[in-house]
């Protein structure tokens, strides 16, 4: 749970639902996760279990497909993944992925674009917070390039007794020295 860059499809506008709230979305691409889910069903039914399988459903006497499919059952409805095709997406934005995932900035055509956004006023959190508003600004220029340099934050880290931001902590967590 965090925040992480997705990429997105240039201008891309993300749907809301009946209220006006962004529709939470998965970040995969529901033909592929369909896809994949027929393969491991496939190769379940053929009993070409891995070793974990075959651990928790031989030794029990399950049947490993009706377990399998207890377990996983089948993907959530198309509309919960996102429409489009990997090679569609060349531009960048950060999502919040507390819930499937919704955004949290605006898209970007680039990675420049995106971290100058971060420093003028944080992400849409941030800026309903104020944080951008009191004069303060979003984060540093090393925080927010080095998360859009490592693509995911936590949403929070606590240190010391003190909480912060995963994004605020981003320059430490690559290395780089906070100013």
């Amino acid at each position: 749970m965090g925040r992480e860059i997705r990429m997105v499809p240039p201008n891309w506008q993300h749907p809301k639902d009946d209220h006006g709230n962004l529709r939470p979305m998965f970040g995969r691409n529901f033909d592929d996760v369909f896809a994949d889910w027929l393969a491991d069903f496939d190769r379940i039914r053929r009993g070409e279990l891995t070793d974990i399988e075959r651990e928790c459903y031989g030794k029990l006497g399950m049947n490993p497909l009706a377990e399998w499919l207890r377990d996983e059952g089948a993907p959530r409805a198309p509309g919960n993944y996102r429409p489009w095709r990997d090679d569609e997406a060349m531009w960048v934005q950060v999502w919040e992925t507390v819930s499937e995932g919704t955004p949290v900035t605006p898209p970007f055509a680039t990675k420049g674009e995106l971290v100058d956004y971060l420093v003028t006023g944080g992400d849409d959190w941030d800026r309903k917070r104020g944080r951008g508003k009191r004069g303060r600004g979003g984060y540093t220029r090393a925080q927010a390039e080095a998360f859009v340099d490592a693509g995911w934050a936590p949403s929070f880290v606590m240190a010391s007794g003190s909480m912060a931001s995963g994004i605020e902590v981003s320059a430490m967590l690559a290395g780089q020295k906070a100013p």
